[in-house]
C-alpha cells in the first residue's frame, strides 16, 4: 500500500505535472528512506527482530537432492512471483490492454489518437510497478532479514535499474536477470560456509560491482540502447486535433 501511495505521487509528479522524472525519483529516494526512519523510530519498530514468512512444508519433495531446497523450499511468496510472471507476461503481450500499455512507452499519439488515455495508462501503470516494488522491499524484511534497521536494503534497490537494462525490457529476459541477480548474492554466504574465505569489503560490494558491468556493458552495446521504449523518460504533450 505504502508503495502504491509513492507511486501514485510519482506518478502524478512525472505525468501530470512533468516533473524530470531522475529528478521526481531522487526526491521519491529520500522521502522514503525519511519517512520509514521516522515512522520506524516513532513505532519502536528499530532492531527488533520479528518471526516473518515460513517456509511452506511439501514433505518428501522437499528431501530431493539438491533441487529440493532450492524449488521446494521456499515461501508462498516466490511461488506467487512465478504465477505472476506468467499472468504479467500474458496480460503484457496477449492482450489490447498490454498493447496499449506498451504503445504509451513507444509511441504515446498514436494511443492517443485511438482514444486512449495516455496519461491515465501510464498514471496506474506506475502505480501498479510501484506496488510490486513495495511488495518486494518488504519481502526483503520480512522473509530475508526478519528484522528492521534503518537503510536495511542496503541499496539493492538500484540494481533493478541495472536489471531494467539487462533485460532489455523485456519481460522473460527480467525474470532471467533476476534470478541470476539472486543467485550472485546467494552464492556469497555459502562460498563463506564451505571455506572460501573472501574480504568482507569485497563481499559487500560485490552485487554493485556486477551492476557496475552492466551499466558499462549496456552501453558498449547498441542492441540495449534500441531496445529501450522510443518515448522512455518523455512527458506527454497531447497536441490539439482539429
Amino acid at each position: 500500500l505504502s508503495g502504491s501511495l509513492l507511486g501514485l505521487l510519482f506518478g502524478f509528479l512525472v505525468t501530470i505535472l512533468r516533473v524530470n522524472q531522475v529528478i521526481a525519483g531522487l526526491i521519491m529516494v529520500f522521502l522514503a528512506q525519511g519517512l520509514t526512519s521516522l515512522l520506524s523510530r516513532n513505532m519502536d519498530w528499530v532492531n527488533k527482530p520479528f518471526e516473518g514468512l515460513s517456509k511452506l512444508n511439501t514433505g518428501i519433495l522437499s528431501e530431493i537432492p539438491i533441487i529440493g531446497p532450492i524449488i521446494f523450499q521456499q515461501d508462498l511468496l516466490v511461488y506467487f512471483t512465478l504465477l505472476f510472471y506468467l499472468v504479467a507476461f500474458y496480460f503484457i503481450y496477449r492482450t489490447s490492454i498490454g498493447l496499449r500499455l506498451r504503445a504509451v512507452g513507444e509511441n504515446p499519439d498514436a494511443v492517443d489518437a485511438a482514444g486512449g488515455d495516455v496519461i491515465l495508462i501510464r498514471l496506474l501503470a506506475v502505480i501498479i510497478g510501484t506496488f510490486f516494488l513495495g511488495l518486494a522491499g518488504g519481502y526483503f524484511t520480512v522473509v530475508v532479514s526478519k528484522i528492521w534497521v534503518d537503510g536495511i536494503s542496503g541499496g539493492r534497490g538500484w540494481i533493478i535499474i541495472a536489471l531494467v537494462i539487462f533485460a532489455r525490457w523485456q519481460l522473460s529476459r527480467a525474470l532471467l536477470g533476476a534470478v541470476i541477480f539472486g543467485c550472485i548474492e546467494a552464492l556469497i554466504p555459502r562460498l563463506a560456509a564451505v571455506g572460501v574465505q573472501l574480504p568482507q569489503y569485497f563481499v559487500l560490494m560485490l552485487p554493485y560491482a556486477i551492476t557496475l558491468l552492466v551499466m558499462v556493458w549496456s552501453n558498449l552495446n547498441p542492441k540495449n540502447i534500441k531496445a529501450a521504449p522510443a518515448s522512455l523518460g518523455r512527458p506527454f504533450l497531447r497536441e490539439e486535433r482539429h
